[in-house]
């Protein structure tokens, strides 16, 4: 069992920190009293034998977490559990944006300012901050930037592909709300005015056959492919889980059908987390 404890000051996104790392498969659990901690540890080995990493939430809204934090954590490293602790702080000026954004009080504010509980608790874990392997500086982090700094913090942890979804679908039935690109295909030639392939679909041969023959069909497919292979590593880095490319022509039912099919063809050796689906056929 290996453990990494998120703290640090109210405000400066420890559970964005936690979200994080669960993203990336660590088991998470926020808001954990340092009591309960060792039993936690002990019931969770019995339940899950073999490494694991696990990752907790404490802050001092838990009562006595300072004087309690440091003891704790001599005792576990001295029962050979790996213990990490990665202590999120930002500026005073940005926590003080986020206390005035949100509208919530200071926990250890009292009756006085968000200025002054900021104050109070970097005094309070000044002795845990000291502790701590990491010190994760967040002013000025978007999300992305955030995961990559905990990627190079852990690089151990595992990272989770992202899952990219190729989508067929009809115009005349409105553009999917969850696709991230739309590509329009409207303007290739279309096999519904072919007597023959009209009650078929993408899906057949016979269609992708006939639509191989136009010059443009083929340029898109090829186009499309090139697009998606530059844009997953950046998509990747940015830290999204999914990533949806829908295709759309007129009905949903030849062309869109065929190019979605086509493509995963030639991306499923390359891409591990790939499905597709077809709106209008499914």
């Amino acid at each position: 069992m290996e453990l990494i404890v998120v703290t640090g000051l109210s405000g400066a996104g420890r559970h964005s920190v936690l979200g994080a790392l669960e993203d990336s498969g660590c088991t998470a659990l926020d808001n954990v009293p340092p009591r309960l901690l060792e039993p936690l540890l002990e019931l969770e080995s019995k339940l899950t034998p073999g490494h694991e990493r696990l990752v907790v939430g404490m802050d001092s809204r838990q009562a006595d977490f300072a004087l309690e934090f440091g003891p704790l954590v001599d005792r576990l490293r001295g029962g050979d559990v790996p213990v990490q602790i990665v202590f999120v702080e930002a500026d005073e000026s940005v926590l003080l944006r986020r206390y005035s954004e949100t509208r919530r009080p200071h926990h250890l504010a009292l009756l006085g300012t968000a200025g002054e509980g900021i104050q109070r608790e970097r005094e309070l874990l000044a002795p845990i901050r000291a502790m701590a392997t990491t010190i994760l500086d967040t002013t000025g982090l978007s999300l992305s930037e955030l995961r990559l700094r905990i990627a190079s913090l852990v690089p151990q942890l595992p990272t989770r592909e992202t899952a990219v979804r190729l989508l067929s679908f009809g115009f005349k039935r409105g553009v999917p709300a969850d696709a991230d690109v739309v590509l329009d295909a409207r303007f290739l030639p279309n096999p519904f005015y072919v007597e023959a392939l009209k009650p078929l679909t993408g899906r057949d041969w016979a269609v992708q056959e006939y639509l191989l023959e136009s010059h443009e069909f083929r340029e898109f497919l090829e186009k499309a492919e090139a697009w998606l292979r530059w844009s997953l590593p950046l998509v990747r880095q940015e830290g999204r889980a999914y990533h949806t490319l829908a295709i759309g022509c007129t009905g949903g039912q030849h062309r869109s059908v065929a190019l979605v099919e086509m493509l995963a063809h030639r991306l499923k050796g390359d891409v591990a987390a790939l499905t597709i689906r077809h709106r209008e056929l499914d």
